[in-house]
């Protein structure tokens, strides 16, 4: 599993080796020989504080990437909320260096459901960086969620969702099931047998990924509406990789975050292209790459027991 698969985690940063050797467009990459990029990573969630804003700079191919090596230092960094008609700048939350490379809000603002966002950043070593973002509205899980569920029993996790997220077309969703408590013996039988023959190294780096299990990107037009309007979603057992406490996580991504992830899971080898036929990763970032995106989601806690034995 990539890394980018489980962005829902904010402890979790996105490998941004797959842009480092790419722009924004879809069209062939045309450079001859390498420059250095400004690499942005910054994730709205709507209701929540504006996140931190992540800046280094890329790499050449042939050197290992380590964002404390190569964080951008010394940026201005500001995101404006914009007015949603004329998508002109109205507010400004300004941001100051806390770490290398990691910029904060120098004070709380909430990320509003529903508005659009610029983010610039202003170095004298580069141009000027921007994106923009439109967050999702407001979204929610509507029926109630069992307090506890028996694994691959008949009664399928069903999770019934608002649809008025989206701005413009449909939604995209991604929904993660994130476990409590992530240890080997509470592994469910299919991640059991896929993880029992590894050496420890390779069983704790499963381990520790397999607790954010991503569905991927759900495309609504692939789910039937029900007579309320919403979404309804069966979510699959093979969604489930630890049985007790998980918390069940489904989001809505903004255009950007879906760009970027559908077309880096195709750079990961999540494509039969060959290599002269895939097309670069769609970044929305001005001037630089990585992802300024955004997103609204809601949370669902159960209890997954096996279901036939006891749960100690």
């Amino acid at each position: 599993m990539n890394r980018i698969s489980r962005f829902m985690n904010p402890k979790i940063t996105l490998i941004v080796a797959s842009v480092l050797l790419f722009t924004g467009a879809c069209d062939p990459y045309t450079q001859d020989s390498y420059t250095e990029q400004v690499v942005v990573e910054a994730y709205l969630t709507a209701g929540n504080l504006m996140p931190p804003v992540r800046l280094s700079t890329t790499a050449e191919a042939t050197v290992f990437y380590n964002f404390e090596q190569l964080a951008l230092r010394n940026a201005q960094v500001m995101i404006w909320e914009l007015d949603e008609q004329s998508e002109q700048k109205e507010s400004r939350i300004t941001y100051e260096e806390e770490s290398p490379g990691i910029y904060q809000p120098t004070e709380e603002h909430r990320v509003i459901p529903g508005a659009k966002y610029l983010l610039e950043v202003i170095h004298p070593d580069y141009q000027t960086i921007s994106a923009q973002t439109q967050v999702p509205k407001d979204f929610s899980i509507l029926n109630g969620i069992p307090d506890t569920l028996r694994y691959q029993s008949t009664e399928q996790l069903r999770l019934e969702l608002s649809a008025e997220a989206a701005e413009q077309g449909q939604n995209y969703y991604i929904i993660n099931t994130v476990a409590k408590n992530p240890f080997e013996e509470l592994l469910t039988p299919f991640y059991r047998e896929f993880v029992e023959n590894q050496n420890e190294e390779e069983k704790e780096q499963n381990l520790q990924e397999l607790t954010i299990n991503s569905s991927g990107i759900l495309n609504e037009g692939n789910f039937e509406r029900n007579q309320a309007g919403n979404i309804e979603i069966r979510y699959p057992w093979l969604a489930v990789a630890f049985f007790g406490e998980n918390a069940i996580i489904p989001s809505v991504i903004d255009k950007n975050l879906y760009d970027y992830i559908r077309s880096e899971s195709v750079q990961l080898g999540g494509s039969t292209l060959s290599p002269g036929e895939i097309q670069n990763v769609l970044t929305p970032i001005r001037g630089g790459v990585g992802i300024f995106g955004s997103m609204a989601r809601d949370t669902a806690n159960t209890l997954i027991l096996p279901l036939e034995i006891s749960f100690p």
